[in-house]
């Protein structure tokens, strides 16, 4: 999703917002709740999961420092169609469902602030999809991974700000993790990462690239 800060900058400076801390899994709001409230992400990361048949679930986004939560639901009136759960020690901005829509409808800009934060969402969830139906595996995880290096960054030169266990990163690319679990391996003996309890080096940024871009590569010839 784009970052809205513009709109993050005028919530913050909202006289009721609340500052909400999350820990590491913690429940920022489920599917199917009617929300309460909108949360500007502050520090921390968050992924977003939707309930699928014979109760499993799917990450269908990583949110990030920045990012605001619950606009959709808010907005439209309907209760969340997916859960937010805290990756790691999460903080947030609160800010109520009624104080959230009288400040919007206050000023047009406002309006339209929110309007680009909505054609964002939709924008992320169809890259998603579009990524999931149009490529395989590897280069879902490929795209995966230069993904998480922008939008977190990495604490040293190569490894990634975000820790993700093996049955996470087969949820958000739409892999089994027996399959996932051959890639890594794969990837690793190529020295392209290094995987290891969840943290994920990148040890060949360049070949990572070249991975995304073979499908295109194979098309034009």
């Amino acid at each position: 999703m784009v970052l809205n800060l513009e709109l993050n900058e005028i919530i913050k400076g909202h006289s009721c917002i609340k500052r909400l801390d999350f820990k590491k899994n913690g429940s920022i709001f489920t599917e199917g709740d009617i929300p309460t409230g909108i949360y500007c992400i502050e520090s921390g990361k968050v992924k977003l999961i939707k309930n699928e048949v014979k109760d499993k679930q799917r990450i269908v986004h990583l949110a990030g420092k920045g990012e605001i939560l619950g606009v959709h639901a808010v907005v439209n009136n309907h209760s969340f169609t997916t859960s937010a759960i805290a990756i790691d020690k999460t903080k947030t901005i609160f800010l109520r469902a009624n104080d959230f829509l009288g400040l919007i409808e206050s000023d047009n800009q406002y309006k339209l602030m929110v309007m680009r934060s909505l054609v964002s969402r939709i924008d992320t969830m169809e890259h998603h999809l579009s990524m999931i139906n149009d490529k395989p595996s590897e280069q879902r995880f490929a795209d995966m991974l230069l993904m998480l290096a922008g939008k977190y960054g990495l604490k040293t030169k190569k490894l990634l700000k975000i820790k993700l266990s093996m049955e996470e990163l087969a949820s958000y690319t739409c892999t089994s993790r027996s399959y996932m679990k051959k890639i890594i391996l794969d990837f690793s003996a190529k020295g392209i990462i290094a995987y290891h309890r969840g943290e994920i080096t990148i040890l060949d940024k360049k070949q990572l690239a070249c991975i995304t871009l073979k499908e295109k590569a194979d098309e034009q010839a």
